[in-house]
């Protein structure tokens, strides 16, 4: 078995023949010091500048939402569908859900659900959405108004839930078992 190469090595300062070996290693403590002063010297001399990935983090635009010129396309409202929308109250960790066919509209408690479109597989070109069936991405445009207020409306994913949706510190919503009739 060989031996591994040691990790510290320690070197020991030979006495000179008719000096004080206490001030021998009081010489090695002092030149050990002063390298040490030196590279800290140095690390503090260095301009400090701010690298990008330093700089604070902003949200950015959930492109899947509704916004002006980003509506619900046409051929959406026409494929016929369900999904189950899934609701949980972060702060209480209360879990409820609601399903709901393409057109129609749910209330649970002060929450009101509309399923507005669907889509087999979304995905976002420039800033057009297409329904491209190759792709295995179900999604559903929705519209979440709680007490009144509209808190989300724009695509959810079902098999991408943390990506895009509302944000919101209170609640978490995301849909599953997106059924549609295959298309002809």
């Amino acid at each position: 078995m060989a031996e591994s190469a040691p990790l510290l090595r320690v070197y020991r300062v030979k006495s000179i023949e008719g000096s004080n070996p206490s001030l021998s290693a009081m010489l090695a403590k002092v030149l050990l010091a002063l390298s040490l002063s030196m590279l800290l010297v140095a690390c503090e001399s260095e301009n400090s500048q701010e690298i990008e990935w330093q700089l604070p983090l902003s949200v950015p635009d959930d492109p899947h939402a509704a916004t002006a010129g980003n509506e619900l396309p046409d051929w959406a409202t026409k494929i016929e569908g369900k999904t189950k929308v899934v609701f949980l109250q972060k702060p209480t960790a209360r879990l409820f859900a609601v399903e709901l066919e393409r057109g129609s509209i749910q209330i649970s408690g002060d929450w009101q659900v509309e399923l507005l479109g669907l889509a087999h597989g979304l995905r976002v070109k420039g800033h057009t959405f297409i329904n491209d069936e190759n792709i295995a991405n179900p999604a559903a445009y929705v519209r979440l108004t709680l007490s009144g207020e509209t808190l989300y409306e724009g695509w959810l994913y079902q098999d991408f839930p943390e990506l895009f949706g509302m944000d919101n510190s209170d609640w978490k919503v995301w849909i599953e078992d997106v059924t549609m009739p295959p298309s002809s």
